[in-house]
This record gives C-alpha cells, sequence and structure tokens, in this order.
C-alpha cells in the first residue's frame, strides 16, 4: 500500500484544487442592478447589502435657499394684495353711505321777531344764523357723531310766543341700512345736551327745541345755494 502523504501531487491537480478551494470560499459579488431596481424586491436587495455600499449608493441631500430678490418679490406681492384689499374695504364702507337730512328747531326766548329775520340776506337774520350754526357745529363736532356730521345752516326765523323759533338744516353722513328715526333720536339727545351747556348771550328754551327728520324741499334747495 502506497504512503499517500509520501506521494506528490502533480501540479496540474494542485492547480485544480486551488481552484475549487476559491470557487468554495470566495464571496459572491453583489448584484447592484438588481439590489437598486425599483419595487418592494429592489429594496430589500437594497437593505440585503453591507453598511459601507448602502452609504455610497445614498444620494445627497441638498439645502434649497431662495434667493434675495425671490424674497423681495413675495413681501412686495403681499403688501401689494393687502392695500388692495384695504382700499376695497374703505371704498365700499364708504360708498355704502348717504347723506341724511334733519331738521332742528331752537326755541330762543332773548329775540323778539321783526321783518329783517324773515330775509336771510338782512344783517339780523346773517348775525343770528352764525351764532345758532357756530353752536350746533361745536356741539356736533365734539359728540360722538363728529365723524358722521356735515354742516349746519339757519333756513328760517319764524315767529313764536316767547321769542322766535330757529330752524336750521344738520347734515349727516350715515349707513343707507341705519334707521332714521333711531338716528333722529339721537341727534336730537346730543343736540339738547349741547344747549343745555351753552353759555353765550342767547337764552335758548332746551325742552322746546326739538330735532325733525321731516323737511320740506325747499329747505335742500335754499341749503345748497349757501
Amino acid at each position: 500500500m502506497k504512503d499517500l502523504h509520501s506521494t506528490p501531487l502533480s501540479s496540474r491537480h494542485t492547480s485544480q484544487c486551488n481552484s475549487c478551494v476559491f470557487q468554495q470560499h470566495s464571496l459572491p459579488s453583489p448584484d447592484f442592478s438588481q439590489a437598486f431596481a425599483g419595487g418592494q424586491k429592489g429594496y430589500q436587495s437594497y437593505r440585503d447589502l453591507p453598511w459601507d455600499l448602502q452609504k455610497i449608493r445614498q444620494p445627497a441631500i441638498k439645502t434649497r435657499h431662495l434667493e434675495p430678490w425671490k424674497i423681495a418679490l413675495i413681501v412686495i406681492g403681499t403688501a401689494v394684495a393687502a392695500a388692495i384689499t384695504f382700499g376695497l374695504l374703505i371704498y365700499f364702507l364708504s360708498y355704502d353711505e348717504q347723506l341724511f337730512y334733519y331738521s332742528g328747531s331752537i326755541k330762543i326766548t332773548s329775540i323778539r321777531y321783526r321783518n329783517e329775520l324773515s330775509r336771510q340776506s338782512s344783517g339780523r337774520f346773517r348775525d343770528l344764523s352764525e351764532r345758532v350754526e357756530r353752536l350746533i357745529d361745536k356741539t356736533f363736532y365734539n359728540s360722538i357723531l363728529r365723524k358722521k356730521f356735515i354742516r349746519s345752516r339757519l333756513i328760517r326765523v319764524s315767529p313764536d310766543a316767547d321769542g322766535v323759533m330757529a330752524e336750521a338744516l344738520l347734515t349727516f353722513w350715515f349707513s343707507s341700512t341705519d334707521s332714521r328715526e333711531a338716528l333722529r333720536a339721537r341727534v336730537e339727545r346730543i343736540l339738547r345736551r349741547g344747549l343745555k351747556k351753552y353759555k353765550g348771550p342767547l337764552r335758548i328754551e332746551v325742552k322746546s327745541s326739538t330735532v325733525s327728520s321731516k323737511y320740506s324741499a325747499s329747505l335742500k334747495v335754499n341749503f345748497a345755494l349757501f
């Protein structure tokens, strides 16, 4: 029996064995085309790769920053939109308002009626109108209706048992949806409050002084002529 340990191996057999050992013990090279394929199978193959290969194939995340001119454009556009919205709001609120006319009658007991007071061009009428209009304007300019009040004009002076009755046309800007009668009552309260505080030369009977929402067409015509 031949000694197996003493028998030399041929070089051909040795090369074949080395090839067999290399084929059995070498790691198979990864198939990247299958590992990174789309779908669940490709994702699972990618997870099976070593961590260093996964790191190589991960895409770099880039942080995007807006350019200064884009930021400026966004800010300007926002400001313009806000300005347009505010302007439209003011326009529609103003457009909804209309003129309200009231007739205010103030009883003055310190003046006796004369024919001169029937003419608006006379000096006595002008003097009385200046005092009465200044009193009415001051009353409403110092009230809650100061932004709604426009002007007052003395229209006529008529005789009364204890003096004269001065009738003035009062003009306001109110919303078209407001109640005319409710506003009339407010205007009357404010006017009477101002007459009570009056300390001038005219003696006024506050209880007999009223505000009416009824006015004649001639009052509006005379008011426009001033």
